[in-house]
């Protein structure tokens, strides 16, 4: 077997002067149930990519019927968090990635939302600080709600709110999205 590298060799130097700002958007997070897509574009494949960048990108978009699309959510402010880690022994990595942050209230509507979608697969987009969109999911290792726990506090300035994690397995760290994010139609 002859193993082609198509990835050009790239310096991974840094600049002490570029922002690398931790965070997540609150109002900036969108997720769809896998099985209302038409079509979810993955990142190209190791033999494929030719820079360091597009091994790691989903150039999109991905696709949805008419109407449907991903729906926003909105998280406490400073909760969120998007997680990857290298898993496996050597010669058989993989990883694990997460999103994880707190559903503001525990409302009927934010329990409701823990009901409907605990056991479905699910892909996420989320607006890191720096303005990347990662995506928690695909395809064929949808992301799955691991954790769900609804408290409504004891006293002035306990956390009132529903903290959520969803993760999901792949062969590839949360790759960056850049195409076009389509919001699903609301009822009229």
């Amino acid at each position: 077997m002859i193993c082609a590298d198509t990835i050009i060799t790239e310096n991974i130097d840094f600049c002490p002067d570029q922002e690398t700002a931790p965070g997540v958007s609150s109002v900036e997070i969108f997720a769809a149930r896998v099985s209302d897509f038409t079509a979810i574009i993955e990142p190209p494949k190791l033999g494929v990519a030719t820079s360091l960048d597009a091994a790691a990108t989903i150039v999109g978009p991905h696709t949805f019927p008419v109407g449907q699309g991903f729906f926003k959510i909105n998280i406490l402010p400073d909760t969120g968090l998007v997680e990857s880690a290298n898993e496996g022994e050597r010669g058989n990595k993989s990883n694990t990635n997460t999103f994880s942050g707190t559903l503001p209230g525990v409302s009927a509507r934010n329990k409701g939302f823990i009901r409907k979608y605990q056991n479905v697969g699910m892909i996420f987009l989320v607006t890191q600080i720096n303005g990347d969109i990662v995506q928690i999911g695909s395809r064929i290792s949808p992301a799955f709600l691991i954790d769900a726990s609804a408290t409504s506090g004891q006293k002035v300035g306990d956390l009132n709110g529903i903290p959520v994690k969803f993760a999901d397995a792949q062969a590839y760290q949360a790759p960056v999205y850049t195409g076009v994010i389509t919001e699903f139609t609301p009822p009229v």
